[in-house]
């Protein structure tokens, strides 16, 4: 893991903030954990990028003492559960399947909003006859297990006739993967857009993006506090996730879709491979940070898949999971509660808040 330490500015910038009585009890430093690319750099994707770039937490706790950690692992979700349960992470934005498989081992964390969607590739060694994901059948196939992209491939999977007793899984990380595809030793792998460049390396090629399979099969996540953090420390929650709202209120705009792609390429994956990944839909859509019936129903479904796939061996009661009232109270106080639309359980529909 990178991490990058920032003294809080004297003044807002970016932006913008919002003030709050001094009185209110705030820590001496707030730790972030996001999901690091696995090129080295100090830089992640989606919401965090952005409210570290633009400065919008800085601006939240300007005039204070308050110091900002952030942290981005290559270790990805697993590695963020452990940084929770040991007290190196306050507030972390990572995939469903280890959120899921933290909390129900008893990892005291509280939902806050979600980061949006993931687009998901299964890609192939270029000089194997595999063109689809059943050509996998046989095949050793890497992924990072216990994650959101863990769950991916075994989704895909299934939708194709296959179960993981077919292949044979290899359980590495994203450099490790990259290393193990270029020496021929893995026939195939799942990764987000930081896997494409392997393709146009000519390594490998492409044979399956959740692209083309609707919005449930994305990957999906959550931005999570620690339960001990909220409750100590509830304006400091407040602050947070009214930055991160702000953040995703910057992503959503159209104006600002070139400067997004540039931020989230400091995560070391190409501009050109992000602009692909996000071609044709609004940036507004793919970071919806709502929890609404479409989110409720993905984390559902992957609860009852992972209790199915003996990842955890409890049920989950997601109600008591969720703290939903810092991000309604943040959506009213900044007037953005029409900003992202609210989606059916199935993801057909779309429809602003009532």
């Amino acid at each position: 893991m990178i991490r990058i330490r920032q003294t809080l500015l004297a003044a807002a910038v970016a932006i913008g903030s919002v003030g709050v009585a001094a009185a209110a009890e705030l820590p001496p430093v707030i730790h972030f954990a996001g999901v690091g690319s696995g090129f080295g750099l100090p830089f992640g994707q989606n919401t965090f990028a952005v409210a570290q770039v633009k400065g919008v937490m800085e601006a939240e706790f300007a005039g204070t003492d308050v110091r900002l950690d952030w942290g981005y692992f290559t270790g990805t979700g697993p590695a963020i559960n452990e940084a929770l349960a040991n007290g190196q992470a306050d507030f972390a934005q990572y995939g469903s399947i280890p959120n899921i498989i933290g909390y129900a081992n008893g990892l005291p964390t509280r939902i806050l909003l979600s980061y949006g969607g993931t687009n998901i590739f299964a890609v192939a060694r270029k000089d194997l006859p595999i063109q689809s994901i059943k050509d996998l059948r046989g095949r050793k196939i890497a992924v990072q297990k216990a994650t959101i992209i863990h769950w991916a491939l075994l989704k895909a999977l299934q939708a194709n006739g296959l179960t993981e007793r077919d292949v044979t899984i290899v359980d590495l990380k994203n450099p490790d993967t990259f290393a193990a595809l270029a020496a021929g030793s893995i026939d195939a792998a799942f990764g987000a857009s930081y896997i494409l460049p392997l393709r146009d390396q000519g390594i490998v090629k492409v044979i399956y993006s959740t692209k083309d399979g609707g919005a449930q099969a994305t990957g999906f996540g959550a931005i999570v506090v620690t339960d001990s953090f909220q409750k100590r420390y509830p304006e400091a929650t407040q602050r947070v996730v009214d930055g991160l709202v702000k953040a995703g209120r910057f992503i959503g705009e159209d104006e600002n879709r070139e400067e997004v792609l540039r931020i989230w390429a400091k995560s070391g994956v190409p501009y050109e491979i992000i602009a692909e990944d996000f071609a044709g839909k609004p940036l507004r859509a793919q970071t919806n940070p709502l929890i609404d019936d479409f989110y409720l129903a993905q984390f559902r479904d992957a609860i009852e898949f992972e209790k199915q796939q003996k990842l955890i061996r409890r049920d989950v009661d997601l109600t008591a999971w969720l703290e939903p009232r810092y991000l309604a109270d943040a959506l009213k106080r900044l007037d953005l509660e029409n900003f992202w639309p609210h989606r059916s359980a199935d993801g057909l529909r779309q429809s602003a808040a009532n």
